[in-house]
């Protein structure tokens, strides 16, 4: 009787086994780089959108006459050199 390892019953032993755990490595390495992303992509949508909203309740008291035109136009710059340098 010959001895029989079992390689061939999976076609290829340990290479293919070594493959499977590189290649699972490289899945898990991909959906947390996804992830990743889409957190960072999430989050300077909401820094935005937070300047624009601010911008836009200045504007509406400046309208109101609740603030000056020096206080409007120095917020107004404070807020657009804020959003500049939150941009990657």
């Amino acid at each position: 009787m010959m001895w029989n390892d079992g390689a061939e019953c999976f076609g290829g032993g340990f290479p293919l086994m070594m493959f499977g755990g590189i290649f699972m490595f490289v899945f898990w390495g991909l959906v947390i780089w996804l992830i990743v992303v889409a957190i960072r992509k999430l989050s300077s949508k909401d820094k935005s959108s937070q300047t624009d909203n601010a911008i836009e309740l200045l504007r509406q008291r400046y309208s109101r006459g609740e603030i000056e035109t020096e206080e409007y136009r120095q917020r107004l710059q404070e807020l657009t050199d804020t959003d500049i340098k939150n941009k990657p």
